[in-house]
């Protein structure tokens, strides 16, 4: 025996030495070598992903491309990785969309673009959705009530506000019900009737203004919500290239796939005919 056969049996009895990881954790370990997190995961079947509906998709093509022999199954299985992982691409796309279309980026990308922020005047999530047409009906006939009273003396007149003003006088009525009081106290908490009549009256036209301005403030959203709806950056150039890659890789299978069944069906067409065969099922 020669030293180079000597080296070739040294190493094959090491070889067999080599179980690899004993514990459980070590085993973990090496299973996950390959892996990553994500979207570029190289471990086919994610935990968040379903093995029943991979078989699925495999079982499918499968039935649809008729593979024959281990090399036709094999690029069968190339096509299904493929689609599969491009399926995962367009979850991955949707799911980062939607993560920029969340409530608070929306708020925080809003008050960016009109430099609202630490002003005061920031967008809220209360002004992504339509106003309340029905309040705002409300708030605008309360308004109303307050410009047909003529003075101060009107305003302090409790007798006055529950005829000419109902409206403002039943607000009184649910406020002092909610605080567990009569009107009459109630009022005690004001200086006077008309400073609960001119708090009320001010913070219904805020009302009437933010309503007059939610059809501009919604515009905005929408906008912003287009914008939004489009991957921007390194991470849609990231998935183009993903993309691009993809397409490639199910390309070629699909090309070889057809190759090697047309030589196979060729080569087979021979065979018969040399020897006299008639094939079935002949294309």
């Amino acid at each position: 025996m020669n030293n180079s056969s000597a080296q070739i049996n040294a190493n094959q009895n090491n070889a067999l030495k080599s179980t690899g990881p004993v514990t459980e954790e070590g085993k973990q370990a090496v299973a996950n070598n390959a892996l990553k997190h994500g979207l570029f995961s190289k471990q086919l079947i994610l935990k968040t992903e379903s093995d029943a509906e991979y078989q699925l998709l495999l079982d499918g093509l499968r039935r649809e491309l008729k593979p024959v022999g281990t090399l036709e199954q094999s690029l069968v299985e190339r096509i299904s990785v493929s689609l599969w992982r491009q399926r995962r691409l367009m979850r991955a796309e949707t799911a980062q969309i939607n993560l920029n279309q969340k409530d608070s980026s929306l708020i925080n990308m809003i008050n960016n673009e009109l430099n609202l922020n630490h002003t005061g005047n920031e967008i809220k999530v209360d002004d992504l959705i339509e106003y309340d047409q029905e309040q705002l009906i409300k708030y605008k006939a309360i308004a109303e009530e307050y410009y047909q009273l003529d003075d101060d003396m009107e305003l302090n007149d409790l007798t006055l506000i529950q005829a000419c003003a109902p409206l403002i006088y039943q607000e009184l009525i649910e406020e002092a019900k909610t605080e567990g009081e009569s009107v009459e106290e109630y009022i005690k908490n004001f200086e006077s009737l008309s400073e609960w009549v001119e708090y009320l009256i001010n913070f219904y036209h805020s009302q009437i203004k933010i309503a007059e301005q939610r059809p501009l403030v919604l515009e905005i959203v929408r906008s912003v919500q287009d914008k939004q709806s489009i991957l921007q950056g390194k991470l849609r150039d990231s998935l183009a290239k993903y993309q691009v890659m993809l397409d490639n890789e199910l390309y070629k299978a699909i090309k070889t796939l057809r190759e090697t069944q047309s030589w196979r069906l060729e080569t087979l067409e021979s065979v018969t005919d040399e020897n006299g065969f008639v094939l079935e099922n002949k294309p």
